[in-house]
């Protein structure tokens, strides 16, 4: 996909941390956007922000673990814009720990970050590649997974999810083969983004009752921590475009990533469960 003023894209996530930053990527590029996301008072301030710096934009609020809500913005985003040329799955969220982890909600928290990470991703591809396919013209699809769909960080549903989005961008590659729409798997490691911060955005029955333990307390922290210490949104946004431009399948954005990949694939070839992570203020 070389052309880019006056298509459209959407952008699952749009209104704050890498969506938001290849929003922009796109918008200066002369992209219509449609941002879906489900803060809907930080969408409409972003919406605004991008109208008076004459960018073309939709912002939906929409939960993309129901399919109810992707479908409704999936056709207003067509009755705005008639076609989409770049479909970003990107919302996500970090929910869940170890998984022997002594937690009442353990499965309930598993499940949400399954239907926002994992089937959020299956909704949107459902609901918009069959009509990019239909079109005919070249069109992209990148799922954000995370080096956590590569390596097995110890995040219990947050690294199930990841896994389950990269192997869907896989088998989305391989059914769109013949066709115009190239796929793609981002699959970052930390960016500064409020995904340490994904309970704000629980369901209202998922909002705990009682304070965290000290042992919850201190692996939140941690991974605070590790987020602030990640590179900027706007870095992930230009890998992000260079690979929409070269038709590139596996975007990796930090350093000594690649390495890491081919660490654990040699632990796996000889028959090793790699652990690499053991030693994580995650773990």
């Amino acid at each position: 996909m070389h052309e880019f003023s006056g298509r459209t894209a959407v952008i699952t996530g749009g209104a704050s941390g890498i969506g938001l930053a290849v929003a922009q990527r796109l918008g200066a590029e002369g992209m219509n956007l449609v941002l879906a996301d489900i803060e809907a008072p930080v969408l409409a301030q972003v919406v605004r922000t991008f109208e008076a710096d004459g960018v073309t934009v939709l912002g939906i609020e929409t939960d993309v673990s129901d399919r109810v809500s992707v479908l409704a913005m999936r056709d207003q985003t067509i009755e705005r814009f008639g076609t989409v040329e770049f479909l970003f799955n990107n919302a996500g969220v970090a929910g869940g720990g170890a998984l022997l982890a002594e937690a009442d909600d353990y499965e309930d928290i598993f499940e949400w970050t399954l239907g926002v990470n994992l089937y959020g991703v299956l909704h949107c591809i459902r609901a918009f590649v069959p009509g990019m396919i239909a079109h005919g013209q070249p069109a992209h699809v990148i799922n954000t997974a995370s080096m956590a769909g590569l390596i097995p960080a110890p995040l219990g549903a947050y690294t199930v999810s990841k896994y389950g989005s990269l192997c869907m961008a896989e088998l989305l590659a391989g059914e769109c083969a013949e066709t115009e729409v190239n796929v793609s798997v981002l699959c970052p490691a930390f960016v500064v983004t409020g995904i340490a911060d994904s309970v704000r955005n629980l369901p209202e029955h998922l909002v705990p009752t009682v304070d965290a333990s000290p042992e919850a307390e201190l692996r939140a922290n941690a991974l605070r921590d590790l987020v602030s210490g990640g590179i900027a949104p706007e870095e992930v946004a230009e890998a992000v475009f260079a690979a929409i431009v070269d038709e590139q399948c596996l975007i990796l954005t930090h350093e000594g990533n690649d390495e890491a990949v081919r660490s654990r694939t040699e632990a796996l070839l000889v028959g090793r469960v790699p652990h690499d992570w053991v030693d994580s203020p995650l773990s």
